[in-house]
């Protein structure tokens, strides 16, 4: 799973167009342990055991927050100018936020459709709106809500698009609680579906032997 925010959120992008071969037909493995890049293209499959290569891997679940306006600007994200909103079908499931108002970004309520997320496939996109009160900066800093029991508790209960939520958000500090709940809400989505995946996959290799 990839969760990007301002110029984070390009990156992400960027790499869901490498996975799915903007960048060749080979991607290299990269290590996160050493901090380089490995000499080889493929991996083991954890749900079929098998060689495959990185090209054509599809992520479970992606999301960016802020990204684009001046991060574009940028000489090291050039390529992304005009396809950053697009979504290739190297992710199922992908939920772009936008703030309202956001100058970082370039994004206000006149110019919605400009940027709004969409697929040029099969993948899942949402588009989620945040508040003008949400700070582009300082969006992703959500520590002190795990504080409060009470906000852990609406956090979990949190699901996508239900109405009147914000109406019982708990007392006390709440900045950036609707992107946590719903970041954190498919995040814990994804961790069971991809245990399902794994646990189905090693049912059907026991019975093929």
């Amino acid at each position: 799973m990839m969760v990007g925010h301002s110029q984070g959120g390009v990156q992400a992008v960027k790499i869901l167009y490498d996975l799915a071969g903007a960048s060749g037909a080979d991607l290299h493995v990269w290590n996160p342990v050493t901090g380089v890049a490995e000499n080889r293209t493929t991996i083991v499959d954890p749900l079929t055991g098998t060689e495959r290569p990185v090209v054509g891997l599809a992520v479970p679940y992606a999301s960016a927050v802020g990204a684009g306006g001046a991060a574009l600007l940028l000489p090291n994200q050039w390529s992304m100018m005009h396809r950053l909103r697009t979504i290739p079908d190297s992710v199922e499931d992908f939920t772009g936020f936008t703030i309202n108002v956001d100058f970082v970004a370039m994004t206000f309520p006149g110019s919605r459709g400009a940027s709004e997320f969409h697929h040029n496939g099969k993948a899942q996109v949402r588009n989620v709106i945040l508040p003008s009160a949400y700070n582009h900066v300082v969006v992703p800093v959500t520590r002190e809500l795990a504080e409060s029991e009470a906000m852990r508790a609406w956090l979990n209960a949190y699901v996508p698009d239900r109405k009147g939520q914000t109406e019982t958000l708990p007392p006390g500090p709440s900045d950036n609680a609707l992107w946590a709940a719903d970041v954190w809400y498919s995040i814990k989505q994804h961790w069971c579906l991809e245990a399902q995946r794994l646990i189905r996959a090693k049912r059907a290799l026991v019975a093929a032997h």
